[in-house]
């Protein structure tokens, strides 16, 4: 139902409205995004990914309406290590079911195209969705992070999960 294709300049619209949405924001937990994104600051940041060699961003599309519903970003890559973090910002409200499908690809494309072997993720602790489909995908708990990110007024927790390439699924 859904694909993977990496993030590209035109993907600017896209990003620009998930940056500035908060329900988007308060479920990334980013305490380095800025409080909001112009168009222009959306179109940087994109040429700017691109151009880090230890990443791959890749846009989730829902194939039967060819419509942006996400980013799977892995970053991190340590060539050495074989790892990488993983990252999900979704960006659009609709089937649950589109997320899970969409890590369970990234997740194919990290360990079978890039040959890693761990992938690691940091989620925060009040996104018990988010952190479902992570656990439905085979991520396991490490820890918890204990405030390491400031939102909503507070200081809040993280759940730190990962996932190792002889425990993920086939697909």
């Amino acid at each position: 139902m859904v694909g993977l294709v990496p993030l590209q300049t035109t993907d600017e619209l896209a990003l620009y409205k998930w940056l500035n949405d908060p329900r988007v924001r308060r479920a990334s937990g980013r305490p380095t995004w800025k409080p909001a994104y112009s168009l222009e600051q959306v179109q940087d940041l994109i040429k700017e990914l691109l151009a880090q060699p230890s990443r791959f961003d890749l846009v989730i599309v829902e194939l039967r309406k060819e419509r942006p519903m996400g980013l799977i970003e892995l970053a991190h890559l340590q060539p050495m290590s074989d790892s990488a973090q993983i990252s999900l910002i979704w960006g659009e409200k609709g089937d649950e079911e589109l997320v899970t499908e969409a890590l369970i690809l990234a997740v194919g494309y990290a360990f079978n195209s890039q040959g890693l072997h761990r992938l690691w993720t940091r989620i925060p602790a009040r996104e018990k969705g988010l952190l479902d489909h992570f656990r439905k995908v085979g991520f396991r708990e490490e820890g918890v992070l204990r405030q390491d990110h400031f939102g909503e007024g507070t200081w809040q927790d993280s759940v730190l999960l990962s996932l190792l390439s002889a425990e993920a699924r086939p697909c």
